[in-house]
Parts: C-alpha cells; sequence; structure tokens
C-alpha cells in the first residue's frame, strides 16, 4: 500500500512543481507532511537524482549513437557564392594576367550505408547493457533517497515525542516542587528537601533543552535528505497507526527476494553482459577488421551533375601494432573477471544485510514489547512513591528516583516504537522492496 501511494503522491509532485522538477518556496508544502510526502517531494528536490537520471540519459545517448551505424545516413550539400581572382597564362610574349569573376551554384545529394563493420553487434549489445545498468543504478540512487528520508523522519518524529516526554517530566518536576513546598510550609515535610526538588526542576529544564535542540537538529537533517531549503518551517504529520505486519519473510525465501529485487544486483548483471560483449568485441577486431559500406551520390547542379554509386569492402590485417589489440584483449578479460568477483562479494554483502535486518526486525519488535512492560511498572512505582509521600510514609527521593526511572522508560518506548518502524523499513531495503514505482525517469 505504501508503494501505492509513494507513487501516486510523486506523480502529483511531479505536476505539482513543474517540469525542472525544482520548487521554489512559495510552492512547497504548508502543512504537515507524511513520510509519502516528504519522499515524493525528495524525489522531485533532491539534486543526487538529478544525477541519476542525466547518467541514464547519457548512457541512452550513447545507445542512439551506437543504432545509428545500422541506418543509411543522408545527406544534401549545397554550395552558392562567387569566384574571383587573377589568372596568369604563359604565351610566347610572356605571361598574361587576367582577371576571373564566377558565380558557383553546386548541389549533390549522398546516401551511404555500412552494411558491416567487425565489431559493431558488440558494440551495440555492450551500448545497451550499459543503458540498462544505468537504469538500475538510478534506480539504487532513488531507493537509497527513499529509505535516507524514511530514516531520517522516523527520527525526528521520535525527537519530537522526546520533547514531549521532557515537557511532561518538566511539568511533573515542578508539580513535585509545590508539593514539598506546600508540606513544607505546614511543617508536613522537611524544609531541605526543597533542595532536591528545585535541583530537579532546574535539571529537567536544561535537559528539555537539549532534547528541543536534537528536534530541531534532526528536522534540518530531514529537510535536507528532502532538498529543502533551510528556511523552510517542516512540520510532521503523526503517522497513522497501522495493522501489525506479520508476513516477515524466512531467510531463505527474504534472500531470494533480494537477489532478485535488488538494484544493485540487476546493474551488475548488466554490467557483467557488456563486459562479455567488449570481450568479443576486442577478440573480433584483434587480428583483423572487415567492413562493407555503399554510397551513392548525385549532382543535382553543378559540375558534377550526375549519378554515381559505389559497394566497397574494406579488410584490414593487423600485423604490427606493439602489442595494442592484445593488451585490448586482456584488459577486457581482466575487467569481466573482476565483475564476476564483485558479483560474489555483492551477493554475500547482500545476504549478510538481509540476515540482520531479519535478526534486527526480531529484536526491535521484543524491545518494543519489553519497553510498554517497564513503561507500566515504572508509572506504577511513580504513582506508588508520590501516594506515599502525600500520606507522609514515604521519602521525597523516592519521588525523585521513581520519576527519573518513569522518564527513561517513556523515552525509551518512544525509541523502541520508531526502532521498530525503521527496522521494518531495513528489511524492505534489504530485499529491494522500499515502494514499487520502478522507473526513475
Amino acid at each position: 500500500m505504501r508503494a501505492v501511494v509513494i507513487c501516486l503522491l510523486g506523480c502529483a509532485s511531479i505536476l505539482a512543481l513543474g517540469a525542472t522538477g525544482r520548487a521554489v518556496a512559495s510552492e512547497l508544502p504548508d502543512h504537515p507532511l507524511s513520510l509519502e510526502e516528504c519522499i515524493s517531494l525528495g524525489m522531485q528536490l533532491n539534486p543526487s537524482l538529478v544525477v541519476a537520471r542525466e547518467s541514464v540519459i547519457g548512457a541512452e545517448a550513447n545507445l542512439k549513437r551506437s543504432l545509428a551505424s545500422y541506418y543509411p545516413s543522408a545527406s544534401l550539400v549545397v554550395v552558392q557564392g562567387r569566384t574571383g581572382g587573377t589568372s596568369f597564362v604563359e604565351t610566347a610574349a610572356g605571361t598574361i594576367a587576367f582577371s576571373t569573376d564566377d558565380r558557383r551554384r553546386e548541389s549533390q545529394a549522398v546516401l551511404q550505408q555500412t552494411i558491416w563493420q567487425t565489431g559493431r553487434r558488440e558494440s551495440t549489445h555492450q551500448s545497451r547493457h550499459a543503458a540498462q545498468a544505468s537504469r538500475s543504478d538510478a534506480e539504487a540512487a532513488r531507493q537509497g533517497l527513499i529509505w535516507s528520508v524514511s530514516q531520517l523522519y522516523y527520527q525526528a518524529l521520535a525527537a519530537e515525542d522526546l520533547v514531549a516526554v521532557g515537557n511532561a517530566s518538566l511539568a511533573a518536576s515542578r508539580d513535585h516542587e509545590k508539593l514539598v513546598r506546600a508540606r513544607a510550609e505546614v511543617g508536613e515535610a522537611a524544609p531541605v528537601d526543597l533542595l532536591p526538588a528545585a535541583a530537579n526542576s532546574a535539571e529537567t529544564e536544561f535537559s528539555l533543552l537539549q532534547t528541543e535542540n536534537a528536534a530541531d537538529l534532526a528536522k534540518a537533517r530531514l529537510k535536507n535528505a528532502i532538498g529543502l531549503p533551510p528556511t523552510y518551517s517542516l512540520r510532521l504529520a503523526r503517522p497513522e497507526p497501522g495493522e501489525e505486519d506479520g508476513s516477515i519473510p524466512p531467510f531463505e525465501e527474504a534472500l531470494e527476494l533480494a537477489l532478485g529485487n535488488r538494484p544493485e544486483m540487476a546493474s551488475l548483471r548488466e554490467s557483467l553482459a557488456a563486459a562479455e560483449q567488449g570481450v568479443r568485441q576486442a577478440e573480433a577486431t584483434k587480428n583483423m577488421a572487415l567492413s562493407v559500406s555503399a554510397q551513392y551520390e548525385r549532382g543535382i547542379k553543378g559540375p558534377r551533375e550526375g549519378e554515381s554509386w559505389s559497394v566497397v569492402a574494406y579488410a584490414t590485417a593487423f600485423l604490427f601494432d606493439g602489442g595494442l589489440r592484445k593488451a585490448n584483449v586482456d584488459a577486457a578479460r581482466s575487467s569481466l573477471r573482476s565483475l564476476k568477483a564483485y558479483e560474489q562479494q555483492l551477493s554475500n554483502s547482500i545476504g549478510l544485510e538481509v540476515e540482520t535486518a531479519l535478526l534486527d526486525v526480531g529484536t526491535a519488535r521484543k524491545s518494543l514489547d519489553a519497553s510498554e512492560k517497564t513503561l507500566a511498572s515504572a508509572e506504577a512505582q511513580l504513582a506508588g512513591a508520590e501516594g506515599k509521600y502525600r500520606e507522609g510514609v514515604g521519602i521525597f527521593v523516592e519521588i525523585l528516583d521513581a520519576q527519573e526511572v518513569a522518564t527513561r522508560a517513556r523515552a525509551n518506548r518512544v525509541r523502541a516504537m520508531y526502532d521498530y518502524q525503521t527496522a521494518l523499513l531495513a528489511l524492505e531495503k534489504a530485499i529491494g522492496a522500499l515502494d514499487g514505482c520502478g522507473e526513475i525517469l
């Protein structure tokens, strides 16, 4: 479902932000942004995707250049102007000079076709695989952006929730300080308890300031990842609670999905195919090069008026080139072997990433469950300590200790909740299923 929403919002952003993919500040949303909106904005505003798009365009252009040699080329040459000058003629009476002045009007149509060329087919296949590899690289860049924005989005939400925890803790500290002061005024508490109560309020206020600064910094990092201007006032929408996802695949299935879906693997497979074609091309042109071409010319006007044609075969044998062409073959084979070794390395790395992501999901889930139980226990202990103190059977230090434990439990609950969401996203990234939008262009 997330993939469909991202796709729809991405298309809407393209229409809203214009063909350039650049939005001025006045065009940016002025409402709290959801994760899907942050991602679709990032797809349009982040400069790294511009590089990815241009790489695809360049690779497609190289492929078109390779394919162009299979088609005939037609050209029309038109010459028009004046010629003049002084000419000299040697005669018995001596050299005679005379001036010339003439108008030049010529036109000629030329049709050319390369029928066969050694290595042309391999070169075209190589360009085609390179273009596919560039598209996979662009998809990897896009998924990398989605992962980065999603991770920072949850970090920013967690930071906001931690600010709320800090505000609640500060309010509780001030209430406790008022409680101690009121009891001390009627002689039910020792005045010495006022000092730790006031110190606790001051420490909690300073801790809240640090938490607020961390929240601002988390939003700044998110804006930078999206590509938003630093002056943009970023507000985040709270995610709607979703259903518990119980469809976590086993390791073997997840690994199979990853090896089939990851754009890095797709790019490497295309690069391997391109390298194989490079080896074939180098071997085909190692000792001899053959080409067959045809040309038809028709002079429409001028001294070359008339028709001419030619079909010519060229054969070139390389007798000695200082080892250049053998070196080309060796370099192509070496590149292919390196890519095959990297394929194994990448496969192992993806396997480790998938296994780590699966373990992290399980750990994060258990941590979330534990944090909820710990929070319930801490809040019960805090309520008990407050009740005992009000009844005069407890000491204020118990409240301070219980409040510290409760605040830490609330913060841990926030972190565990967003750590679990991040772990699920990391698993989607590991198996190459962050979203289903597909094309980057």
